[in-house]
């Protein structure tokens, strides 16, 4: 508008300029000929002088009409820009709320799977705890039959010694006293197998308790894995899914846009045109209708007003074409520099969108590094629990078959009768079979220490002993103690 005001006001001054020239000289040329009276050259000025400025007030109206378009059109551009900066705006939020749900989620797996492995250690704790008991009274209960054997060996040398003196009495009460003796020994050892057998029924209901109990754990356990590991899947697809809506809506809104952008461009145009063509048409009109006037007003001065006519019109076009010329090149400056803008505001549009896709690749490259990083960490430190554990039960397996190896070896020799004839430094070699309880199936010699009266006193020794104190792990038994060599060698 600043750019149209002074062409307009030289153009309504230069009109009014020529009005007043073609007035004094229609005026003069009056009076030197007596031509057309001067009341009607002075209606067709004043007539001419009120088209001018409606004319004026005319592009005026319509170059204030343009520039309300144009910032309408602005303000729409604004508003549309503002609200897909708004729905970004919504979309990284909720990006940023479902990723620290997310992360929440994780913490929380993490702080349970602590919380199962301080379980699992306390019940480890709690087991081992047990079994030391139970090894403190198999240990007392071990050191009562040591008791009981040497009192009936110091007894059985006294019962020896008296047995030199007086030979056939002492065979006859060495008979005696050994059948009471095997029959006090054969109720000790039905009453031991029956506490034992409840001993081991107790402890087999107990680890099948804890059997069942922990299958359940491992089942709640693989559920809630399970259930989160969906979690997972279902939230990295609904983040899949939003992200494609958003990409979509971006197109979308971006494709409208170009649309709008096109047909307010083509609307322009065609009004452009359109005015363009109404003002060349009222134009042709307009001096149509004064060179028919001013032909029947000065038919005596054709000629002269002609060329006058001629001159002023061919002024007023040049002048109307400069101003024309001057009002394109403003108003195509003006597109230019709209055109520029818009293309640089959509140039900084698409920066910025790049800007953020590449924010949120890195963000969501960053974030599966971290959850790889976390799931190698969980299975490193899973492995190693697992490894420690294998070396804990290695360990303790073979800490449990020393042990038991000690407990037979001392029962055995608990359980054996000397023979009078027995020398230092005797051994044989028995293979054992036993049952889970540890009842004695067979006891054979395998590797003979050179005496049979030795040899067969070390296999009664075995059978008299049982049930042998044998683990209670299963596996362990069925390993070490099912069938086993026994080197007997009592010193």
């Amino acid at each position: 508008m600043k750019s149209f005001k002074p062409s307009l006001a030289q153009a309504v001054a230069l009109h009014i300029l020529i009005v007043l020239l073609f007035s004094f000289s229609f005026l003069t040329e009056t009076d030197d000929a007596q031509m057309a009276p001067p009341a009607d050259i002075i209606e067709a000025t004043v007539l001419d002088g009120a088209e001018i400025d409606a004319e004026a007030e005319r592009l005026k109206q319509n170059e204030e009409n343009k520039q309300q378009a144009e910032k309408q059109h602005l303000e729409q551009l604004e508003n549309a820009r503002k609200a897909e900066e708004q729905l970004l705006q919504q979309a990284k939020k909720q990006r940023v709320l479902e990723e620290q749900k997310i992360q929440e989620a994780a913490e929380k797996r993490k702080q349970e799977a602590l919380e199962e492995k301080k379980m699992q250690e306390q019940l480890a704790a709690k087991r081992k705890e047990e079994e030391k008991k139970l090894e403190e009274a198999k240990e007392r209960q071990a050191l009562e039959q040591k008791k009981a054997k040497e009192a009936a060996e110091k007894q059985k040398q006294a019962e020896l010694e008296k047995q030199k003196e007086v030979a056939e009495k002492q065979k006859e009460t060495e008979k005696q006293k050994q059948l009471e003796k095997q029959k006090q020994q054969e109720a000790e050892r039905e009453a031991k197998l029956k506490e034992q057998k409840l001993a081991e029924e107790a402890r087999e209901k107990q680890q099948q308790e804890a059997e069942i109990k922990r299958r359940e754990q491992e089942k709640l356990q693989e559920q809630k894995a399970l259930e989160q590991q969906k979690k997972l899947q279902e939230q990295k697809a609904e983040e899949a899914k939003r992200q494609e809506q958003a990409k979509q809506a971006e197109a979308k809104a971006k494709a409208e846009k170009e649309k709008q952008l096109a047909d307010e461009k083509a609307k322009t145009e065609k009004e452009k045109q359109a005015a363009l063509n109404a003002e060349k048409a009222k134009q042709a009109a307009e001096a149509e209708a004064r060179a028919k006037a001013e032909k029947d007003k000065q038919l005596a001065a054709e000629k002269v007003e002609k060329e006058r006519q001629a001159k002023i019109a061919a002024e007023k076009a040049e002048k109307e074409r400069m101003a024309t010329e001057a009002e394109a090149k403003a108003k195509a400056e003006k597109e230019r520099q709209a055109k520029l803008a818009a293309e640089k505001a959509e140039k900084a549009e698409k920066e910025r969108l790049a800007a953020e896709a590449a924010a949120k690749a890195k963000a969501e490259q960053e974030r599966q590094a971290a959850v790889a990083a976390a799931e190698k960490a969980e299975k490193e430190r899973q492995a190693a629990e697992a490894a420690a554990t294998a070396a804990a039960k290695a360990a303790s397996d073979k800490q449990a078959v020393d042990s038991a190896k000690q407990m037979i070896a001392r029962k055995v020799e608990g359980a054996w009768t000397r023979p009078i004839n027995a020398t230092q430094g005797l051994r044989c070699t028995i293979q054992v079979k036993l049952l889970a309880s540890g009842d004695v199936m067979d006891a054979v010699v395998i590797g003979s220490s050179g005496d049979p009266i030795f040899d067969r006193s070390a296999e009664n020794a075995v059978r008299k002993a049982s049930p042998l104190p044998v683990p209670q792990d299963r596996n362990l038994f069925n390993q070490e103690f099912r069938v086993f060599t026994f080197v007997f060698k009592p010193e």
